[in-house]
């Protein structure tokens, strides 16, 4: 997780995950963190650039290194990545780009990203979900990241509630197991668990949705960012220590990977917002949420899956040892998650 951008950040430090005053412990033979396995991709196969008024920016690959690159550290650059920022067109400004093999530095709507980190408390990203944050380590890149942040629509935005839709459009039935037993406590628990996921449904989207914050900006922005993490720090804390003791209580932890069951990831995933160069149909700049649309098409994982087109997407990055397998379709509407939440 990167710090919010402000003057004292530390490019070595920025992206640790979560700060706590003491160690989170998990049982032996419990999943750790979140349910799905972290990978990394090696490689990539989209090829399509974005382009000016396009509704559906894609991605574009960061081609592999040349065989003799002049310096060792342009074989780890993407194309784009070797530009200063200040150079980049307003076309190149609207690119994705997705590294191919042995790429760790791109840029994502001209702005600088590596992949995060390890940390003590996660090695890896979740499997799924977007690894990447903005690279500050340049003062020129940590300017232009500072440059994307506006209050103002920002809290346009925010008054919209984003969170309350996620909850809303979640999956609210099992697609791989039948419920627990009545009057099981695994039973409860999993009712629990839905419970905490609409009580703190905004932690989760902001967790999705790791903007970056320029803190130093005004006094709303400080105490936002403050929050934020706090926030953010604790809830993590809590949800483990509820997903164990449900399995703890009998519930099976392939229950885990349902999608209806919401995953907190091993690592804060970093939003990129738009250059305000910018421009959508209309020939107006992309609101935030008309981007916000966008990435949670582009990346499902954001909102928990609940984006995807099929239940086989939805459980796609699921660990393979426990063998997750769908319920036949006709029965994928029988049992709710919890009957609580209808």
């Amino acid at each position: 997780m990167h710090s919010e951008v402000g003057d004292d950040i530390d490019d070595e430090t920025q992206d640790e995950t979560f700060r706590t005053t003491k160690p989170f412990k998990t049982k032996l033979d419990l999943r750790t963190t979140p349910p799905r396995e972290a990978k990394r991709p090696n490689s990539t196969s989209s090829t399509t650039s974005s382009t000016t008024g396009s509704q559906h920016p894609d991605p574009v690959v960061a081609p592999s290194p040349a065989k003799h690159p002049r310096a060792a550290q342009r074989r780890t650059q993407s194309t784009l990545a070797r530009k200063e920022y200040a150079k980049l067109t307003p076309e190149e400004l609207q690119i994705i780009e997705v590294p191919g093999r042995g790429v760790t530095s791109w840029r994502h709507y001209g702005i600088l990203v590596k992949f995060q980190p390890g940390t003590a408390k996660a090695v890896e990203q979740t499997s799924g979900f977007p690894d990447y944050t903005p690279n500050l380590s340049k003062p020129e890149e940590r300017d232009a990241v500072r440059a994307r942040w506006l209050p103002g629509p920002f809290k346009e935005l925010w008054s919209t509630k984003p969170w309350d839709e996620m909850f809303d459009n979640r999956s609210k039935f099992l697609v791989c197991h039948a419920p627990p037993k009545a009057g099981t406590k695994a039973l409860v628990r999993l009712d629990e668990i839905v419970t905490y996921m609409s009580d703190h449904r905004c932690t989760f989207w902001l967790i999705g949705h790791w903007f970056s914050i320029y803190n130093q900006l005004d006094a709303y922005s400080e105490e936002f960012a403050d929050t934020r993490k706090s926030e953010c720090d604790s809830i993590r804390g809590h949800y483990q220590k509820l997903l164990d003791a449900a399995v703890d209580d009998g519930l099976e932890q392939s229950y885990l990977e349902e999608p209806g069951v919401w995953t907190f990831p091993a690592k804060c995933c970093s939003w990129i917002w738009m250059a305000p160069s910018h421009k959508n149909a209309e020939g107006k700049p992309y609101s935030l949420q008309e981007q916000l649309a966008l990435t949670d098409q582009q990346e499902p994982a954001r909102v928990q899956w609940d984006s995807c087109s099929s239940d086989e997407e939805r459980i796609a990055h699921a660990p393979a040892q426990l063998d997750l397998r769908l319920l036949p379709e006709a029965d994928r509407h029988r049992y709710l998650v919890p009957k609580k939440f209808p």
